[in-house]
């Protein structure tokens, strides 16, 4: 993989007021990244009065996030936060383990840290 391949892939689904999302973060996050991605979810969103997010990200692939990029997800959590019921958060290492548990106590919803993309699967179903 090029040092420079970077970027954030983001697939939506809904059922009424339900989202699932798949997210893939690859390489040192950009606040470019961000900006690409944000308006997808916003779209998403629109219109929506109560929605209830069930998310699996996937971060074994990433190296990091820019200053701006860390910003940008700290507004994005705290926009969107309380709408995330289940997160399966994918990883690697210790190092993003903790941050997942991290997550789960300034969130309502229930995110969950798995080395396995079947474990994860199973867990948000």
């Amino acid at each position: 993989m090029s040092s420079n391949l970077h970027g954030i892939a983001i697939g939506i689904e809904r059922s009424q007021d339900d989202f699932y999302l798949a997210f893939k973060a690859v390489g040192k996050l950009t606040h470019e990244d961000y900006e690409q991605m944000t308006p997808l979810l916003e779209s998403a969103l629109a219109g929506i009065k109560t929605p209830e997010i069930v998310a699996l990200i996937d971060i074994t692939e990433l190296d990091g996030l820019s200053l701006h990029a860390a910003w940008d997800d700290l507004k994005l959590g705290l926009k969107h936060g309380k709408e995330f019921k289940r997160v399966a958060i994918i990883g690697r290492g210790e190092l993003q383990e903790w941050a997942t548990r991290v997550a789960n106590w300034f969130t309502p919803g229930e995110f969950k840290f798995f080395e396995d993309r079947r474990d994860a699967l199973d867990w948000l179903c």
